[in-house]
């Protein structure tokens, strides 16, 4: 870390976590991060080294490579990857760059290769010099590099390398510190809710991409976990769900997770469901507790997730500045649902409603990045309905300060 960043950034970095130890505790002292944590490119830069490079981050769902073959490119703060899933049914990240003369797997090619979906091949092909590649990341091919290495030399000493990771109840978390410790003991809170969802069974139905987001990963977060501003900016559109039913879930140093509950307004309700229309087969297995309220789980830094009784959204985040973002929207459902005659009338209906929601949040988003440049910018006094934002700042704090201690003994 020390040969990446520079000593004023270094510097930088200190004095806005010093101003941030004011963001944790009790939410009634506690106030929000400081502006630079959200605007500074210094800030950033440390971001990348202290949570980006040392944390799980949470990239996608098994089932978006469901079949041998399948490989989808992925970008995560800057490095290009791969998820597949290689002859043998195994899923595996890999870095997306090539080596022979580093250039990307995707992109830099007429056709840009990043989908929304997965595709199916036996190799993974270089564009640039069609150098290839097993699903196992192992060197097949090389063209024209017998006059100088045999073939059989390289693939003896080449692969694309492969990025640890963990799949927990189908999410494939990653993680660039090959020191970090397990993850899944960090989740030990939202494993016990998950038990019964049948995460890693569900089927991606819906997938929306999104560039170029004009707001703070931390942003994005603070927005899904906090249900202050539903019943304004949603007005007439989240009332299914009402603020006054939260809870919000207990944090322990150490946790991977934010959580809030929010139970529905009536029986039988659905944050998403257009009035009036059919309903899919959801979510069997459910306790009555779940089946009445929505999960909203943060795994910081990289995802976002909402569990109801009909199906499961997760927006997977890949940061690329302080202030921009690109999604992942992925909606999944019960194997049963999608193979319902009505599915894709009524997952369309989901998604036109929930997207009124989702631009709604955009609009608020993109003007809180921008306004928090202004030296007015406030420190906030916060509700009782922004209870999580201490414990997403405690998170990131557990973390910055872990990088800063060992920066100083560098």
């Amino acid at each position: 870390m020390t040969a990446q960043l520079s000593s004023a950034c270094i510097a930088h970095a200190r004095r806005v976590v010093a101003d941030a130890a004011s963001s944790v505790g009790p939410v009634a002292k506690a106030n929000i991060l400081p502006a630079d944590a959200y605007v500074s490119p210094d800030f950033w830069a440390f971001e990348k080294q202290a949570i980006f490079g040392r944390a799980w981050l949470c990239l996608a769902h098994a089932n978006e490579v469901p079949e041998p073959g399948d490989h989808l490119y992925l970008d995560m703060a800057g490095e290009p990857l791969v998820l597949v899933r290689d002859e043998t049914g195994t899923v595996r990240v890999l870095s997306a760059i090539c080596q022979h003369r580093g250039h990307p797997l995707a992109g830099g090619v007429a056709e840009d290769r990043r989908q929304a979906r997965c595709s199916n091949a036996r190799r993974l092909v270089c564009p640039y010099h069609n150098w290839s590649y097993g699903l196992n990341g192992k060197l097949v091919g090389a063209p024209a590099m017998r006059e100088t290495t045999p073939l059989s030399e390289l693939r003896e000493k080449i692969s694309l390398p492969e990025v640890r990771s963990e799949i927990f109840h189908g999410l494939v978390f990653i993680n660039f510190d090959k020191d970090a410790a397990p993850l899944a003991p960090s989740l030990r809170r939202v494993d016990a809710e998950l038990k019964t969802y049948g995460i890693d069974q569900l089927v991606p139905g819906h997938i929306w991409q999104q560039h170029n987001l004009g707001w703070n990963w931390k942003l994005h977060h603070e927005n899904a976990l906090e249900p202050y501003h539903t019943d304004y900016v949603h007005k007439g559109y989240h009332d299914a769900v009402p603020a006054s039913k939260t809870e919000f879930c207990p944090f322990e140093p150490g946790d991977g997770q934010v959580m809030r509950m929010t139970g529905f307004a009536e029986r039988d309700g659905d944050l998403f469901e257009v009035e009036g229309t059919r309903r899919l087969p959801g979510l069997g297995g459910l306790t009555n507790e779940q089946s009445s309220r929505v999960m909203f789980v943060s795994f910081m830094p990289t995802a976002v997730a909402v569990f109801q009784p009909s199906f499961v959204t997760i927006t997977f985040l890949n940061p690329t500045s302080a202030g921009t973002l690109d999604s992942r929207r992925v909606n999944l459902y019960t194997k049963e649902a999608i193979a319902s005659p009505h599915f894709a009338q009524l997952r369309d209906e989901q998604f036109t409603y929930m997207k009124t929601i989702i631009l709604q949040d955009q609009v608020t988003q993109t003007a809180l990045q921008q306004a928090y440049h202004s030296r007015y910018t406030p420190r906030g006094t916060l509700s009782h309905l922004e209870a999580a934002l201490p414990q997403l700042n405690q998170w990131s704090l557990e973390r910055y300060t872990r990088a800063l201690d060992e920066l100083g003994r560098a």
